[in-house]
């Protein structure tokens, strides 16, 4: 793949930036740095559907019943959709042509099940590690030897 205009996405479950890479001087250009889920408030402002307690006719001991959503687990798929999203918004407005996936082997996972075809048409490398909280001198130390590498 022709890689010379690439974005690289850069994410978790908290938060994403995302990067040109430069190849040709072998440098991560930030285009959007950290944009955040809202995952780090707390649990209590989200799941306000506390479970309820059941008991029986004797007033003996209930027990909680469980919410059947896990609100923070669909935060999280609601996250990776956004991302999947302005990946796209950003490749029909023809900003790049290749893509590159840094994020944890889970959230690429939930990337590539929320991703259109044409955005994972568009993907060049994927890199399943966590390196979202990484500053941009660190990110470059760690990925511009992967991205240098023949592919493989």
């Amino acid at each position: 793949m022709n890689a010379d205009h690439t974005l690289v996405a850069v994410f978790d479950s908290a938060h994403a930036r995302f990067f040109e890479y430069k190849a040709a001087h072998g440098r991560l250009e930030t285009v959007l740095e950290d944009v955040a889920s809202g995952l780090h408030h707390d649990r209590r402002e989200i799941d306000t559907d506390r479970g309820g307690r059941g008991g029986d006719a004797r007033g003996g001991q209930g027990h909680v019943y469980e919410s059947h959503s896990d609100v923070r687990k669909l935060e999280k798929h609601d996250f990776v959709r956004a991302i999947a999203d302005a990946v796209e918004a950003a490749l029909d407005r023809h900003k790049f042509n290749a893509l590159v996936v840094v994020a944890p082997p889970r959230s690429i996972g939930e990337f590539r099940s929320v991703a259109s075809g044409k955005v994972k048409d568009t993907v060049w490398r994927e890199v399943p590690k966590e390196l979202a909280n990484l500053t941009t001198a660190e990110l470059e130390r760690q990925l511009v030897p992967v991205l240098r590498a023949p592919e493989g």
